[in-house]
């Protein structure tokens, strides 16, 4: 039973790191285009959305691979969980003032703002949550040990 709930935790490290690789690929390709659907969401200051736009690709690139490798994954997944909590707040945000955007998110062409946008970032965020919460730390480089737990 042990050995499932390792596997099941390696699945869900894989599937969210999966999103947030491409999700971080299309942005990367076009970062302008990624500033222009940050802008659309009126919110932040004008020429931060252009620093936004080439950093927050990287970031999410990152720690992508860092779940699929287990490499660090509690870091990892506490910055997923904060960037999908942020998420949600913009898309809400968008959604209560009456915005009829696109989410930005670079996982489906087109995809605008709305409730299902809403349901599929706090089912990640649950991921995120099962994984930082697991016993076993199966497949993992550096992970956190008993001594950094004291």
């Amino acid at each position: 039973m042990n050995y499932l709930k390792s596997y099941s935790i390696l699945i869900l490290r894989i599937i969210v790191g999966s999103v947030f690789l491409w999700a971080s690929l299309s942005k990367i390709i076009d970062p302008s285009k990624f500033a222009r659907e940050i802008s659309n969401y009126h919110v932040m200051p004008f020429g931060l959305e252009n620093t936004i736009a080439i950093f927050l690709p990287w970031l999410e690139f990152f720690i992508g691979s860092a779940l699929i490798l287990g490499i660090m994954v509690d870091g990892s997944v506490i910055i997923c969980a904060s960037l999908l909590i942020m998420f949600n707040i913009l898309v809400a945000q968008a959604m209560v003032r009456g915005f009829n955007i696109e989410c930005g998110c670079g996982l489906k062409e087109g995809e605008l703002v709305g409730f299902q946008k809403l349901f599929e970032n706090f089912t990640f965020l649950g991921f995120c949550v099962l994984i930082y919460f697991r016993k076993n730390k199966f497949l993992e480089i550096f992970p956190k040990t008993e001594l950094s737990d004291k």
